[in-house]
């Protein structure tokens, strides 16, 4: 008898084991495969990539919470991602500007992405960009200001390297 519920718990457990589950909804995959989401929540995350990839296109904006997003992504994609938008941003007229460059790093050091390693040239330093914006921009928030402003009202950004907050 005891030999019999051994196996049988045998079975219970490696059933167990073989039922897997869609990482994002809990759903019991059906198919055999090695991808972690089933079809419904990898369609989801494709359309959310794709939503993603426009807003850093468009809106030159990476939010913390699409990092998350990207988070649940291969790194070969996200490899491509960063990819397309240094190639695409780095073809505006002028250049990089500094929407950019402030998406591509927090991209490249959100993954601990290299340029070296994809082939593409190294970012430039976005303090030497603050030089080049006009005198009526925060340097931060890029939101108009008066030049005659030591804090950025909107983000709080320090304007003048000789001003000394109160305390």
């Amino acid at each position: 008898m005891k030999l019999f519920k051994r196996e049988a718990l045998k079975r219970e457990e490696i059933q167990k084991e073989e039922i897997q589950k869609c990482e994002e909804c809990g759903k019991v995959l059906k198919d055999k495969t090695d991808e972690p989401y089933c079809k419904q929540c990898d369609e989801k995350l494709d359309k959310q990539f794709d939503s993603i990839e426009d807003n850093i296109f468009i809106f030159r904006e990476l939010l913390d919470s699409e990092i998350k997003v990207l988070e649940k992504f291969d790194d070969e994609d996200i490899k491509d991602l960063f990819k397309r938008a240094y190639t695409k941003l780095s073809g505006e007229e002028g250049g990089l500007k500094k929407e950019s460059l402030i998406v591509l790093n927090k991209l490249k050091n959100s993954f601990e992405l290299k340029e070296s390693e994809m082939g593409l040239e190294k970012l430039p330093d976005i303090k030497g960009l603050k030089k080049n914006l006009p005198k009526d921009e925060c340097p931060e928030c890029s939101k108009k200001i008066k030049e005659d402003f030591n804090l950025c009202p909107y983000c709080g950004c320090v304007l003048k390297d000789d001003f000394v907050p109160r305390s």
